[in-house]
């Protein structure tokens, strides 16, 4: 069987080195269409540079939402994208992310766990998950390491509880364990997973409740120079073909409201 159009729901822009300035970041250019044509990737929903060690992290949000916006514009057949939030400037924060999505190429928000040195659950956070929920667009969180995770994962909790509306997108470091995450899906409904196939694969506890459970609630992700194996992947995971296709493609269609006319 063909693996149907697959919607990649997480490729942060990369950078590899720490600037100076904000203003000497060098812009993303790179073309993806030809990557994701190649291996049958109708979407990639673009996330801000994923730099842990940069000073400017929280400092230059509103550039690195706007870059994400012009990338977004430059392929708007092929790519969403998810806005970038800065707790010390909360009100500039709340209106650049209301109208990067009323632009339409933007379609939620994204928070690194690494970088929320005050915690994902800390006050001034608040005001973004509430603007979420207002505009009803999915939140993603991004955990890029087992400590991250360990901390924050209480923290994700206490979130859940007060936003009950709130799409909560949770995306765990590769070899996450399994029981952690199940245990977090099955207390709260609206939480979303982002996983790699071969980790999904890796897990059969996980992988079952994706079928019998949480068919609706499994996304997935993989960063493009592993589209080539993980789209095949994709096959070989024990899931059925109503769950396998909600995995790769309806349930982030969905979430991220992404248009028939994008994903053709």
């Amino acid at each position: 069987m063909a693996v149907p159009a697959v919607i990649d729901a997480l490729y942060c822009i990369p950078k590899n080195v720490t600037v100076a300035q904000p203003g000497n970041c060098a812009a993303f250019t790179q073309d993806l269409a030809p990557a994701m044509n190649a291996h049958g990737v109708a979407t990639a929903v673009l996330a801000p540079c994923l730099c842990h060690q940069c000073p400017h992290q929280w400092s230059c949000a509103d550039q690195r939402t706007e870059e994400v916006r012009q990338v977004v514009k430059r392929n708007p057949l092929k790519l969403r994208g998810l806005a970038s939030y800065d707790p010390l400037r909360i009100g500039e924060s709340l209106r650049w992310i209301d109208d990067a999505i009323a632009d339409g190429g933007l379609c939620g928000a994204y928070a690194q766990a690494e970088c929320c040195v005050s915690g994902l659950s800390a006050p001034r956070m608040y005001p973004l998950y509430g603007t979420c929920d207002k505009l009803r667009v999915p939140l993603v969180i991004d955990f890029s390491s087992r400590d991250r995770w360990l901390r924050h994962r209480p923290q994700v909790e206490v979130v859940a509880a007060d936003f009950p509306a709130l799409q909560i997108v949770l995306a765990p470091p590769p070899g996450t364990d399994g029981p952690s995450i199940l245990r977090m899906m099955e207390r709260f409904s609206h939480l979303l997973l982002l996983i790699n196939p071969r980790e999904l694969q890796a897990d059969p506890a996980l992988c079952d409740f994706v079928e019998l459970q949480g068919r609706e609630r499994a996304i997935f992700r993989a960063h493009p120079q592993e589209w080539a194996a993980a789209v095949p992947a994709a096959q070989q995971v024990p899931l059925s073909p109503p769950a396998r296709r909600a995995y790769l493609f309806d349930n982030a269609a969905r979430i991220f409201k992404i248009p028939a006319n994008v994903t053709a």
